[in-house]
């Protein structure tokens, strides 16, 4: 308790000021889809895309010592484009987040809690017959712990949604998972920053039920920014809102850049 006081302490008397762009105290999990990303994803079990558009900030930043605390913003969403020709995409689905997050770091450790508000939507296409559209939103916190080595990170956590509809979603699901990075290259005689292999895992138990495996090869820094060029394999519960009930398995490739 002694030491809690001292830290609250340490926290009010740190000097606030904005954070550097010089990438996130806790980069988003490679393996869920719950967090925010820009890039696609080409599904290879039918003629459509994912397409991820949004972006998290650490917007302040509270020096303790060796350890960093950060407070950030998350704005991002996720949709299910069906692809009718060369660019002629009609969007069929979306799933809107935004909220909030305070993140810690310190030598081989990190955490973060996130307060989010979700919905979902059907939009331009969808099979009348199969469903039809409803009021999908919830609001959830997520917290999540994080053991980090030069070789990749280790982490676990909880998700508990306090408001939703439907009302009957079950309220707490556990995550686990692990991301793996191996430097491939050092660097090239054109691209002069180093090249990874990435593997990485999610599994998320009861409410969101689902596991998540994506591979592939990253041009950047581990935790830094970059691009990723991935393969993905998926099985669990759809991740779009309004289709919440139905089982999906799923792969797909695509491309997405790192914050």
């Amino acid at each position: 308790m002694f030491e809690f006081f001292v830290l609250l302490a340490t926290v009010l008397n740190a000097q606030v000021k904005i954070v550097d762009s010089n990438g996130l105290n806790f980069k988003p999990l490679t393996a869920s889809f719950y967090e925010p990303r820009m890039g696609l994803m080409k599904y290879f079990d039918r003629n459509s895309l994912k397409v991820d558009i949004g972006n998290s900030l650490d917007i302040f930043q509270f020096p303790l010592g060796f350890n960093r605390l950060t407070v950030g913003a998350d704005f991002f969403a996720y949709t299910l484009v069906n692809n009718h020709g060369f660019l002629v995409l009609r969007v069929e689905a979306i799933d809107g987040f935004f909220g909030g997050n305070v993140s810690f770091r310190s030598d081989g450790f990190s955490a973060r809690f996130r307060v989010l508000h979700r919905s979902a939507h059907l939009v331009d296409e969808y099979d009348e017959l199969s469903v039809k559209p409803f009021p999908f939103t919830m609001e959830f916190f997520d917290l999540l712990f994080a053991l980090e080595k030069k070789t990749g990170r280790f982490y676990a956590g909880l998700n508990y949604i306090f408001r939703s509809k439907p009302r009957d979603l079950k309220k707490i699901y556990v995550q686990l998972g692990f991301e793996f990075y191996k430097e491939i290259a050092t660097q090239l005689s054109f691209f002069k920053s180093p090249i990874l292999f990435v593997f990485s895992s999610d599994l998320k138990f009861r409410s969101s039920q689902g596991l998540n495996l994506t591979g592939g090869v990253k041009f950047g820094r581990l935790y830094s920014r970059g691009m990723l060029f991935y393969l993905v394999y998926y099985d669990g519960f759809d991740i779009y809102g309004q289709y919440f009930n139905l089982r999906r398995k799923f792969g797909g490739f695509g491309l997405s850049f790192d914050f």
